[in-house]
């Protein structure tokens, strides 16, 4: 089917993931954030690196592995120093990267995740009325876990009661690609909303 225009989305993250896990300072289960700190110790010819999460109550901290003995000439150089700078982007990047929460055997704490929703190639910073036969597309690289509702009311700018009786209706069709972490809306009638 070809599409009058295909609007591309992209949710992203305002701040790294926080982390639910026993704290032995408060001792019970506690929510921990990103101090945006590395730890690198070098043990003779190995290279340890941590990222360092703090308990926002009592800040307890704990440290988050990166790499473990691994060799100093197979880690990239830049990506050393950017350790040993602490740099910000690159604990944001590793802050929301839900294979290196998984490979730690940590919970993050999904009900606090703040996030917006960026349209991509804007030129004139106008907010754009969808037309009928306009394909929406949102790519959630980060996999946030997020109701699709949710989303999809936020990019229509519409309730859900008013999503869910325009999906009945037929006049868009809401699809998920969970594989490719997408949500693609199809727009099969006029919508009577502020869109943009």
């Amino acid at each position: 089917m070809s599409y009058l225009k295909k609007i591309e989305y992209i949710i992203i993250p305002e701040e790294s993931f926080r982390i639910v896990r026993n704290c032995s300072g408060c001792g019970c289960k506690a929510v921990f954030h990103n101090t945006n700190c590395f730890r690198v110790n070098a043990n003779g010819n190995k290279i340890d690196v941590w990222l360092i999460y703090q308990c926002i109550k009592c800040k307890h901290t704990n440290n988050l592995t990166v790499y473990e003995r691994q060799r100093p000439e197979s880690m990239l150089q830049h990506e050393y120093e950017e350790f040993l700078s602490n740099s910000i982007e690159l604990a944001f990047k590793y802050g929301t990267d839900t294979q290196f929460f998984s490979r730690n055997k940590v919970e993050v704490d999904w009900s606090q995740i703040r996030y917006i929703i960026k349209r991509q190639n804007v030129t004139d910073g106008k907010k754009q009325l969808f037309d009928k036969g306009d394909l929406l597309i949102i790519s959630n690289s980060y996999v946030l876990k997020l109701r699709t509702d949710k989303v999809v009311s936020e990019i229509l700018n519409l309730s859900r009661s008013q999503i869910n009786e325009m999906k009945r209706s037929g006049v868009i069709v809401v699809n998920e690609d969970k594989l490719q972490h997408k949500i693609i809306i199809e727009l099969n009638g006029e919508i009577n909303s502020n869109l943009g």
